[in-house]
């Protein structure tokens, strides 16, 4: 059984290694946000969590991430309030905004 996990970790790398090598890094980064991308850190900024767009972004994919695995929203506030050293008042208007515009079919 390990075997065949080693096996797939292997192949899961090997096409990991081939679809960065192919993309190139002009192609790569940076990648313009969205509208609806914009929109949803405006309003994780205006509610005032902390950092630049890409961090603000990352949060709000993580707290999408951790709403469609099955936890709840305050797991996701505290987890994310931790992570980012923000306060729970505006990490909550985050992983609401974040639900409403990102990714709006995940679990509450």
């Amino acid at each position: 059984m390990s075997g065949k996990i080693r096996l797939i970790a292997g192949a899961v790398a090997a096409a990991f290694a081939l679809s960065v090598a192919a993309a190139g890094p002009a192609s790569a980064w940076p990648m313009p946000f969205t509208p609806e991308q914009q929109r949803f850190i405006n309003q994780a900024r205006n509610a005032g969590f902390p950092g630049d767009d890409d961090a603000v972004m990352q949060a709000g994919l993580q707290a999408c991430q951790m709403a469609f695995s099955g936890q709840s929203r305050a797991d996701v506030i505290g987890a994310l309030a931790g992570q980012y050293g923000a306060d729970a008042g505006p990490t909550g208007a985050l992983a609401k905004a974040a639900h409403g515009i990102l990714c709006t079919s995940a679990p509450n």
